[in-house]
């Protein structure tokens, strides 16, 4: 073969070696380019469910591929932060965090706090609330805690399990008012401690607006107060607990993480991606008509807010005697 044809077969090869392989480099860079598992460490009708269903239903077409949403709850999040640790940091498995991301590790219950993963976005606020029967005798915050204390560890309230946010809020409550409550523990979130109330079964619920707002537009429950810095949006007519006495304000943020390690060029496209989706006025309305707050924060400002939240609960943890951090 003359050296002239041998130019032309290699330039030849060459040209087909990059019309085949370049689409398969397109395809490996492309981000992303299959299914989103969003994990939800809370049960199905709590404030993360339906915060994130409505979140991620807005997120999809701005990600050009669908996001599955799996819920595991277990442990007040304790099972999906494990879960989402071990998950391949490549973007491709997330899940939402609730102040609970700064428990659990002082707890001693898991070995992950909020160092241990990739936040992504802030995209909803939530205070906790006491809620109460509608047709409960106690027409007020104090009415109830005077019941409380006239009947110590007798006056029964739901709230999620150790380690969760809507236990730490009953607890600062407790403390605040000098009472103690029989709490019935409830797995999956506030969402069944609510249920437990509408059917009779305790004399009150912790949950937030969000959680609460399905039952109480059935007229089954009501809240006593919020734990806001200014009176909730439609529940206009309720008084935060600053205004009754009990200078509380707590509460939930929720952001969305990855694995540790997530490339970081993954975690911006998912956060361009999730900012789209809370700017819509179809998710913001979505929030507001029950009572919560939308946010976006950006990956560096929830790392900023994560580290004040960690040294708050250390403080709160170490107080109530249930500090077993581990390294």
């Amino acid at each position: 073969m003359s050296s002239r044809k041998f130019r032309g077969l290699f330039t030849f090869l060459v040209v087909v070696t990059i019309m085949i392989t370049a689409p398969i480099v397109c395809a490996q860079k492309k981000f992303p380019n299959k299914p989103i598992q969003f994990i939800v460490g809370w049960g199905a009708g709590g404030g993360s469910d339906l915060s994130v269903r409505f979140l991620t239903s807005h997120t999809e077409k701005h990600l050009g591929k669908p996001i599955n949403v799996r819920n595991m709850s277990g442990g007040s999040g304790a099972k999906a932060y494990m879960y989402i640790s071990k998950s391949k940091p490549d973007g491709y498995t997330i899940g939402n965090t609730t102040s609970t991301i700064s428990t659990h590790r002082f707890m001693g219950n898991i070995p992950l706090g909020s160092n241990d993963f990739e936040p992504i976005i802030a995209f909803n606020e939530d205070p906790g609330g006491v809620w109460v029967a509608t047709d409960a005798p106690w027409k007020t915050l104090a009415e109830f805690v005077n019941h409380a204390k006239s009947r110590p560890g007798e006056a029964t309230i739901a709230a999620s399990n150790p380690g969760s946010i809507t236990r730490f809020q009953m607890m600062a409550l407790e403390q605040e008012a000098g009472i103690e409550f029989n709490v019935l523990s409830q797995k999956g979130g506030a969402g069944p401690g609510l249920v437990a109330l509408a059917g009779g079964h305790v004399n009150a619920a912790m949950g937030t607006p969000l959680e609460g707002f399905s039952l109480y537009s059935a007229g089954k429950i009501r809240p006593l107060g919020f734990m806001s810095a200014k009176r909730v949006a439609k529940y206009e007519d309720v008084p935060t607990m600053k205004e009754q006495g009990y200078p509380l304000v707590i509460s939930t943020n929720r952001m969305i993480i990855a694995p540790k390690g997530t490339p970081a060029d993954r975690v911006d496209t998912l956060y361009q991606a999730f900012l789209k989706a809370v700017h819509t006025p179809a998710y913001q309305n979505a929030l507001e008509s029950k009572g919560s707050t939308w946010l976006d924060w950006s990956p560096e400002k929830c790392k900023e807010y994560l580290k004040r939240q960690d040294a708050i609960f250390e403080k709160i943890i170490k107080k109530a005697g249930l500090y077993r951090p581990i390294n």
